[in-house]
């Protein structure tokens, strides 16, 4: 009965995927036209409600795929099977007017587990990147004085699905990797019903991304102090664009080339502190996007840094210290956009609430995290956006790979 129950447990959450990915998109934002589009957190689990905090945090309540050398804080033969969804609630303005959409999706799947005493090892998948944007703009008919509808608009992002493992070779400190495959596709449209044509412009995107981090903790009686540090070597991204035209009668293909596209290097150090079920932590990690530029003169890269912190507070009372705890957690990040447009930065700041919650049968723990944010800037003519962000990690933890003896 084991096995068919792990089994079903995979069987519904592959078909919630479908149905989520099918019906929905990750970001309405105009800002995803650029680059690869909004980036998204490697962020998962508790961290999300402690700001995105994770480099310094290990793998005891969830997997951290934030620093891969996390993956050897796994408990000894129990293993974590996760999936994380989302609802993004987002208010665009300007100085003269607004509008507001909804968007939900996929946020990860993830799983880790123990592998020997000295080795544990984590796969997944994950968003890297997403597009999503609709702009209606008016144009004039040449040589007249009538007026019509160009859309401009947008889909698409980059994936990962990542292999980890993490080894101990000696006590306290611990090493880990993260071998990734970044796939997916950048589309930009441009359409008018009144002229009846769709241009289309797709680049497919894809290579192999490597991550490494540490994790070194230091024991003072009761209390941890875990410092983690996380290293990403920059990587050109292997592309094909075609560019096709559709009017009432035919389609044709107008070009086929390559873009340079490029992911940056990035360093991060995080520290994490814990004592008698609490936890706090702080992270900095830094992106260097200045070397990636884009043809468009009112648009530049900038090397982007990413601020946070996170407390986790135990509930009082006789569940405290048991199975039955909940965890309430808050935290802030502020991410220094990676780009700026006439100048003007467009910054991402948040604070985040939330809490674990532990469940009797099959699902062990549901994680909620409320996420309350702004990005983007009025100045200059731009726009602004005000969200509400709920994130829901469903985790099943489970003796997945032991078999059961009975006397």
């Amino acid at each position: 009965m084991g096995y068919l129950r792990k089994f079903a447990v995979f069987l519904l959450v592959f078909l919630g995927i479908q149905s989520v990915t099918a019906l929905a998109q990750s970001t309405s934002s105009p800002y995803s036209m650029f680059g690869l589009g909004v980036l998204e957190s490697s962020s998962a689990g508790p961290n999300m409600a402690m700001g995105g905090t994770g480099i310094g945090f290990m793998s005891e309540k969830s997997v951290n795929y934030m620093n891969p050398a996390s993956y050897n804080g796994i408990d000894s033969l129990v293993s974590f099977f996760e999936v994380g969804i989302f609802g993004k609630y987002t208010s665009f303005s300007t100085k003269k007017e607004s509008q507001a959409l909804f968007n939900s999706n996929l946020r990860h799947v993830l799983m880790g587990f123990r592998v020997t005493p000295w080795m544990a090892a984590s796969f997944g998948f994950s968003p890297y990147s997403s597009i999503g944007y609709k702009i209606n703009t008016i144009s004039s008919i040449e040589g007249s004085n009538q007026q019509y509808v160009k859309t401009f608009s947008g889909d698409g992002g980059v994936n990962q699905v990542y292999l980890g493992a993490s080894v101990r070779p000696v006590k306290n400190l611990s090493l880990g990797v993260n071998a990734a495959y970044l796939f997916g596709n950048v589309t930009h449209a441009e359409s008018s019903d009144i002229y009846s044509f769709y241009l289309e412009d797709i680049t497919y995107i894809s290579n192999f991304d490597f991550n490494f981090g540490l994790n070194y903790r230091f024991v003072f009686d009761k209390t941890r102090l875990n410092v983690g540090l996380i290293y990403g070597s920059s990587k050109k991204l292997k592309t094909q664009n075609v560019t096709t035209i559709q009017t009432v009668n035919e389609v044709e293909t107008l070009r086929k080339r390559s873009y340079k596209y490029e992911i940056p290097q990035n360093i991060g150090i995080g520290i994490a502190y814990s004592k008698n079920f609490f936890s706090a932590g702080i992270d900095f990690e830094r992106s260097s996007w200045e070397n990636v530029q884009f043809s468009n003169n009112y648009i530049h890269t900038r090397n982007s840094n990413r601020y946070s912190f996170g407390l986790e507070i135990p509930s009082l009372g006789v569940n405290r210290g048991t199975t039955r705890m909940k965890l309430f957690r808050i935290g802030g990040e502020l991410r220094e956009s990676y780009i700026t447009i006439d100048d003007t930065p467009l910054n991402y700041k948040a604070l985040t609430l939330g809490a674990g919650i532990p469940l009797n049968g099959w699902l062990s723990v549901v994680n909620v995290a409320l996420e309350l944010g702004q990005a983007g800037s009025l100045k200059n003519g731009l726009l602004r956006e005000n969200f509400v962000n709920l994130h829901l990690d469903l985790s099943f933890k489970d003796w997945w790979f032991v078999k059961k003896r009975y006397n």
